[in-house]
């Protein structure tokens, strides 16, 4: 069984990447809009415990496309936000936990990239002609 990076782990890792992100020239301006940044971060956090197999008591409803959908970031943002998110990751956890929490953040960047910039639609289509 792998082990997964802990909450204060994922705790330090979001807040590390949001004080780059919030800073950053290209992509800070996304951010700018978060009215409570502490509550938005431990939302943040409580996601990626989840998605790491952690449990809560009351886990947050995120819509992540719903939220991403009308910012209308571009494929090189979403690259730049990939590069500081590893980055913070190497710098942050050890090896093993920073390229096992990455595989999945890799899952969900594909994920954005294809319904919020690709503008396709979610899962498989059959067409029926």
């Amino acid at each position: 069984m792998s082990q997964s990076p802990s909450y204060e782990d994922i705790q330090r890792v979001v807040e590390t990447f949001y004080a780059k992100a919030m800073t950053h020239p290209q992509i800070g301006h996304f951010f700018a809009h978060i009215e409570n940044v502490a509550e938005h971060e431990k939302r943040i956090v409580d996601f990626w415990w989840i998605s790491m197999g952690g449990k809560l008591q009351q886990p947050p409803a995120i819509d992540m496309i719903g939220k991403h959908l009308p910012l209308g970031v571009s494929a090189a943002d979403l690259d730049i936000w990939l590069s500081l998110f590893s980055e913070t990751l190497q710098q942050q956890l050890p090896e093993n936990l920073s390229s096992q929490w990455l595989d999945k953040v890799l899952v969900i960047a594909d994920r954005l990239k294809q319904i919020v910039i690709d503008g396709r639609p979610m899962g498989v289509q059959i067409d029926d002609k």
